[in-house]
């Protein structure tokens, strides 16, 4: 999934006589300096995020109970209305996908002080697997951890695994990658953008097709970022908390949306307003567990819908 990024330029007219050569040279000096004084704040305030949220709270944790044999889940409700906050306190990070570096990883975070880092992974090592410090200047701040040489092995053996930080008291998943992979996301459903107003998106649950038919438990995010606060979490329930939605997925779709009429109805989340002058980014994320004999768990991101007929990574929001 590619990450939108800003571009400016400036045109200046070509084929002047030599005469003209040492003033349109000043010329350009100073119009390449006016246009990066007008371009570089618009891109700060955008806080375009540089890097995806990776995977959401509790990732991979806080599964509800199995299904018994020949559970029938109803459609249930919808989302319920919900406002990204305009403020947050604490430390955030700036990307959920972290890369080994020999045996090093490092996290980029959105601060306003210094603190502390601890980093668990429980595929790779029982306890906490590293601790680091950081000194947070201009908002910023990196922190690099080291593992142990097994661990380290451990991870590029797996390719990549799920992790959780703690930082500022709050505990948010990583995905940790023995080397770059491309985002997984889903076929279909998504974040549309602004349908029902400029401020206002909506997430489409994506249409889960599997075979054989399985019960399923669907967990639906919106991660949104900020160039102050780097990215947060938003579930059904509140800020780090969403609600699991139980369905049956079959070779079609799934079958609780299927109206009588044959019209496919998915579940979606809406409204979600979002307070202009946020200079926010947002996207839909999704947990699923198929309830086979083995349970199997995935989390992807949406696509989200820019307009009736573009995709993007990100809803942007001045």
């Amino acid at each position: 999934m590619p990450t939108p990024r800003t571009v400016c330029t400036a045109s200046l007219a070509r084929n002047h006589s030599v005469a003209a050569l040492g003033r349109i040279l000043r010329l350009a000096v100073v119009t390449a300096l006016v246009v990066a004084f007008l371009c570089r704040p618009a891109a700060a305030a955008s806080g375009a995020p540089a890097s995806l949220p990776g995977p959401p709270p509790g990732a991979g944790t806080g599964f509800p109970a199995a299904p018994s044999p020949g559970t029938v889940p109803t459609a249930g409700g919808v989302g319920p209305a919900a406002s990204l906050p305009s403020g947050v306190s604490g430390p955030g990070l700036l990307s959920g996908i972290v890369q080994l570096q020999g045996r090093k990883l490092t996290l980029a975070i959105a601060c306003s002080a210094g603190g502390a880092v601890s980093l668990t992974a429980p595929a790779l090592h029982s306890g906490v697997l590293a601790r680091g410090g950081y000194v947070c200047r201009r908002r910023r701040a990196s922190v690099q951890l080291s593992l142990s040489g097994a661990a380290a092995g451990r991870l590029r053996a797996l390719g990549s695994t799920l992790a959780s930080v703690t930082l500022g008291g709050q505990h948010p998943s990583i995905m940790l990658e023995a080397s770059s992979a491309p985002p997984s996301d889903w076929s279909d459903g998504g974040l549309e953008c602004s349908f029902l107003g400029p401020y206002e998106p909506y997430l489409v649950a994506p249409n889960f097709t599997v075979s054989p038919a399985v019960v399923i438990d669907v967990r639906p995010w919106v991660a949104w970022y900020t160039g102050a606060n780097g990215w947060r979490w938003l579930g059904t329930s509140g800020v780090n908390s969403s609600t699991w939605y139980r369905w049956t997925a079959t070779p079609t779709g799934v079958a609780q949306w299927v109206t009588p009429t044959g019209a496919l109805n998915p579940w979606t989340w809406a409204p979600i307003s979002v307070s202009p002058g946020q200079h926010a980014s947002a996207i839909g994320v999704f947990e699923v567990i198929y309830w086979y004999a083995h349970p199997r768990y995935k989390w992807a991101y949406t696509r989200s819908r820019l307009n009736a007929s573009a995709l993007g990574a990100y809803c942007m929001y001045p």
